[in-house]
C-alpha cells in the first residue's frame, strides 16, 4: 500500500488554519453496527425488559435520534444504503441476493476515508456479496465471514486468511476490534472502524453468560397481534396465514424467542463498553465520532408477524446514536426523519471531506448544530425485492404524523393511510374515509414524484 504521509501532511496543514477555532485533528470514527435491532432494543429507547448502559451512555451524551429510518427494510439494501450513501433505486441492491460486484461502481464510506489518510476496518458481518468472506476494497483490516454466519465459533477470514475462532461471535469481533485500535498506528493516522455485530438476528441464541436471564421475566403478545387476519391488507393476510417465522404458531415459542432477543442485546452493550473502556484508556475518547445503528428494524410479534421488509414501524424504525462532544451537543434529543442514507454524508463533513455530488443522503450536520434548520418532512419507502414477493409491490410515504402505503399487484392497488398520532400501533386504515381524502390524494401525489425522482418506474 503507498505511504499516506504526503496525505497526511496536506490535511495537516490545511487543519491547522480550519476556521471557527475547530481542532485541526480529524476524528476517529466508530460506527457499531447490529443486524435485525429495533428501535425499543434499548433502555433509553424505553426497553422494559434489558438495561443498556454503554449504549445509553452513547445518547446520553451525544445525540438520540428517535425518527431515524430505512429506506429498504431488509439486510443487504440496508447495508448497501449505509455504505453508500445512496437509495436502493441507485445503488441497485433491492433484495437479500444481489448480484456479486453490485457495489462495485459506488464508493463506500471507506472508500472515501481510506483514500483521506484513514486506517480503515471492517470487523463483523458483512453480509454482502464477497466471495469466501474475503476483504472488500477500501478496508485496510478485515475480519468477516460469507453470508449470514453463526453466533458460535464463526470461521473467520482475516484479511484473506481463514482463521478458525471459538466461543460467541460477538466477544471475539470485540477481541479483533481492540486488536486492531491497540495496533502500530501513526499518531496522525485517525481510523474508521467498523464493528459489525451478527446481533440480535437469529437464531435466537444469546451468549452462556446472558441466556436465561430473562427467564422469570413475563413478557405478552403486542396488542396487534390478536386483531382479526381480515383487518390486514391482503398481502399481510397470507404472511399471517402461513407458518414458521412469519406467523406466531405458538405463543410459548414466540416468548423464547422475545427473551433470546432481548439478552441478544446485552452481549451488544456489555462489548460497546470495552471498546468505550479501551478508547478512554488511550484517550481518544472525545476525539472520536461514534456512531450506532442497524440494517433494519423487527417485527416481534406487532399485526401477529414476527418479520422484518414490511412498511409497519418497528420493520422501518431503526436505533440510531451519535457521540462527539466537540460538535454535537450533550443530551441533545432529535425528532426530525432521517435516513440510513445520511450517515456518510454526516461522516464525510465531520471528517472535513467533501460529499460527492450522487450522495443522496443528507448530512446532519445542520440539523446537530441548529435543530430548527430545514429538514425533509417525507420520505419513500420501497419494499425489497421490488415486486419479488409474489409478484407484489409495496412503497409508503412516511411524514411526521401520517403514513400512506400502496401495494400494487397485477394491475390492482390496495392503499392503506395510518395517522400515527392517534394510532401509533397503525392499526386503523383511514385510506377509506372521507375526511382523508386530501390527505390521501396528496401523499399519492407526492409518492409518484419522489418515484419519478429517484427513478423508480
Amino acid at each position: 500500500m503507498t505511504s499516506r504521509l504526503p496525505i497526511l501532511l496536506v490535511f495537516w496543514i490545511l487543519g491547522a488554519c480550519a476556521p471557527g477555532g475547530r481542532s485541526a485533528v480529524r476524528p476517529n470514527v466508530l460506527l457499531i453496527f447490529t443486524d435485525d435491532q429495533r428501535y425499543d432494543s434499548l433502555s433509553i429507547t424505553g426497553n422494559p425488559y434489558i438495561q443498556t448502559p454503554a449504549l445509553d451512555r452513547i445518547a446520553a451524551e451525544g445525540a438520540l435520534f428517535r425518527r431515524a429510518y430505512v429506506s429498504t427494510s431488509r439486510c443487504c439494501p440496508g447495508r448497501a444504503a449505509l455504505l453508500t450513501g445512496k437509495h436502493a433505486t441507485r445503488h441497485g441492491v433491492w433484495n437479500n441476493h444481489p448480484e456479486p460486484g453490485s457495489l462495485d461502481g459506488h464508493d463506500s464510506v471507506a472508500d472515501h476515508l481510506d483514500r483521506a489518510g484513514y486506517r480503515t476496518a471492517w470487523i463483523g458481518k458483512w453480509h454482502l456479496p464477497n466471495s469466501g468472506g474475503g476483504p472488500v476494497r477500501g478496508f485496510d483490516r478485515w475480519v468477516s465471514y460469507e453470508g449470514p454466519g453463526s453466533h458460535f465459533d464463526q470461521v473467520l477470514n482475516v484479511d484473506g486468511e481463514t482463521v478458525k475462532s471459538e466461543g460467541f461471535q460477538a466477544d471475539r469481533l470485540t477481541d479483533h476490534a481492540l486488536e486492531f485500535l491497540g495496533g502500530a498506528r501513526d499518531s496522525e493516522e485517525p481510523f474508521f472502524l467498523t464493528l459489525a455485530f451478527k446481533n440480535p438476528h437469529v437464531p435466537m441464541t444469546p451468549a452462556p453468560r446472558h441466556a436465561g436471564t430473562l427467564d422469570h421475566v413475563p413478557v405478552g403478545l403486542p396488542a396487534s397481534a390478536l386483531d382479526p387476519v381480515s383487518s390486514l391488507p391482503a398481502f399481510y393476510r397470507a404472511l399471517r396465514g402461513a407458518t414458521g417465522r412469519h406467523a406466531i404458531d405458538d405463543e410459548e415459542a414466540y416468548a423464547r424467542d422475545l427473551r433470546a432477543y432481548w439478552e441478544l442485546m446485552l452481549s451488544v452493550d456489555d462489548n460497546v463498553q470495552r471498546v468505550l473502556d479501551a478508547l478512554t484508556a488511550s484517550g481518544e475518547l472525545d476525539n472520536t465520532l461514534i456512531l450506532v445503528t442497524t440494517d433494519n428494524g423487527q417485527l416481534l410479534g406487532e399485526h401477529g408477524l414476527q418479520q422484518k421488509g414490511l412498511s409497519y414501524e418497528p420493520s422501518i424504525q431503526v436505533p440510531l446514536l451519535m457521540r462527539f462532544p466537540e460538535r454535537i451537543q450533550k443530551g441533545r434529543t432529535m425528532d426530525q426523519l432521517v435516513l440510513t442514507e445520511d450517515l456518510l454524508p454526516t461522516v464525510l463533513e465531520l471528517c472535513g471531506l467533501d460529499i460527492p455530488g450522487d450522495v443522496q443522503g443528507k448530512s446532519l450536520v445542520p440539523i446537530l448544530e441548529d435543530p430548527s434548520s430545514s429538514w425533509r418532512e417525507r420520505f419513500l419507502y420501497l419494499a425489497p425485492g421490488f415486486g419479488g414477493e409474489g409478484g407484489m409491490i409495496e412503497r409508503a410515504v412516511v411524514e411526521e404524523r401520517f403514513k400512506y402505503v400502496s401495494f400494487e399487484a397485477a394491475g390492482t392497488r390496495e392503499e392503506l393511510l395510518f395517522d400515527r398520532e392517534s394510532d401509533p400501533d397503525e392499526r386503523t386504515n383511514l385510506a377509506a374515509q372521507p375526511g382523508q381524502a386530501d390527505t390521501l390524494a396528496r401523499m399519492r401525489q407526492w409518492m409518484g414524484e419522489e418515484r419519478r425522482r429517484l427513478g423508480d418506474l
